[in-house]
């Protein structure tokens, strides 16, 4: 009887290796598309307009001041996926005209907050003018967060251009400027 049940037991596992090599496939496809993405947005902490004023002075003989503006925390915060090897950068450019004799100098603030990425690097101080200048560069896969305290703070002053002439090109004058920011390719 146990000759019996050793060969039922052979042949009980000849049976299940039979039918386990008797194996059976099933496949699908996934498709994964991940589309390119450059968005851009600025946050204000308060109002978004900058005000600067000029002094006369008390003194004849004495210089035009400037007044230090009270600036509102303007954040730029943007979100970015490029193709491989691809880089973005923010530009700012000036719609309007600057008054002779002044000049615009923004300073962008390293990227803080909740962000995630490769966050771009900001150049320490950039001379605004109606012509696009490089603000922030080497934007990867990123995004900064949304709202203040989160991306980059700008950081703006009015000063007189020094040298030559351009002292005597002042004049009496209120002008209203807009700075545009853009996300663009880098490559």
């Amino acid at each position: 009887m146990k000759l019996l049940d050793a060969i039922s037991f052979f042949l009980f596992l000849i049976f299940i290796s039979i039918n386990s090599s008797a194996q059976s496939k099933a496949e699908h496809e996934i498709n994964i598309s991940i589309p390119e993405v450059a968005l851009i947005a600025l946050q204000s902490e308060g109002e978004d307009v900058i005000n600067f004023m000029a002094t006369a002075p008390d003194i004849a003989g004495q210089e035009l001041q400037l007044q230090k503006s009270e600036q509102p925390g303007i954040w730029i915060n943007y979100t970015s996926l490029v193709r491989a090897n691809h880089k973005r950068k923010i530009t700012a450019t000036v719609q309007g005209e600057i008054p002779p004799g002044f000049e615009i100098v923004l300073k962008t603030s390293e990227g803080k907050g909740s962000g995630k990425g490769q966050l771009g690097s900001p150049l320490d101080e950039v001379t605004l003018s109606n012509i696009p200048v490089d603000v922030i560069t080497g934007i990867g896969t990123c995004y900064t967060g949304q709202g203040t305290k989160n991306g980059h703070l700008l950081n703006y002053s009015l000063e007189l251009i020094n040298g030559g002439d351009l002292y005597n090109k002042i004049y009496q004058t209120e002008s209203t400027l807009q700075i545009i920011y853009t996300l663009t390719d880098d490559n």
